[in-house]
């Protein structure tokens, strides 16, 4: 496959998204199996961009399941070892470039915790990665989103098709994703975009037609 500059673009416009700055260190966290092209689009658009990309790779772990498995945000391939997460750990953007990736990674807390702010960029072909990019600041939009979820105790989703599903949100743990790691502390991943909502078990009933 072949590097394309709109592809590179993407990259650029996402990393802009984190305030990377020219002259900052950015950490790339791979795996053997990672998307190669992923890889060197984010090494090229951060270049690019005057920053300095220094990548940092862990061998990926055997199979255990019988289906494909990515952008789960469940990675288990840092394994608590103290030379990586070393790392990975202090200020600066780490870029995720693992098969599931970190976002529910038992590692992940003590990176952010460290000042370390992290950009999870879905396992995707890049022509999916381009489409679902946008110059367009989606942090208030989204923000305003997570707070009426944060509000409602109640949502009720339907569709012409047969779709009756009641949900009740109170004590639901709420969140959102606009796709810019800008700040320290903070995760966001690729694509963004989001407002999310986890009710708790047994809070979800109806049917779901798809």
């Amino acid at each position: 496959m072949k590097v394309q500059e709109k592809w590179i673009q993407a990259f650029e416009t996402v990393f802009r998204k984190c305030k990377v700055e020219p002259g900052e260190i950015v950490r790339l966290l791979c795996e053997t199996e990672s998307r190669c092209i992923n890889v060197q689009l984010a090494e090229l658009a951060l270049a690019r961009m005057g920053a300095v990309p220094v990548q940092i790779t862990v061998p990926s772990l055997p199979v255990t399941t019988p289906v494909p498995v990515r952008s789960t945000g469940a990675s288990h391939v840092v394994q608590n070892m103290p030379p990586v997460i070393n790392a990975l750990s202090g200020q600066g953007l780490v870029v995720d470039l693992t098969v599931e990736g970190l976002l529910h990674s038992p590692e992940l807390p003590h990176i952010l915790e460290s000042g370390a702010r992290v950009l999870m960029v879905s396992n995707e072909h890049p022509e999916i990665l381009e489409r679902l990019t946008t110059t367009l600041d989606l942090t208030k939009p989204v923000k305003n989103g997570v707070r009426m979820l944060a509000k409602s105790k109640y949502m009720r989703v339907s569709s012409a098709a047969g779709t009756a599903l009641d949900i009740t949100l109170e004590g639901a743990k709420v969140g959102g994703v606009w796709g810019g790691a800008d700040r320290p502390g903070l995760v966001q991943h690729w694509p963004g975009g989001l407002c999310l909502a986890f009710p708790s078990s047994q809070s979800v009933n109806g049917k779901l037609v798809l």
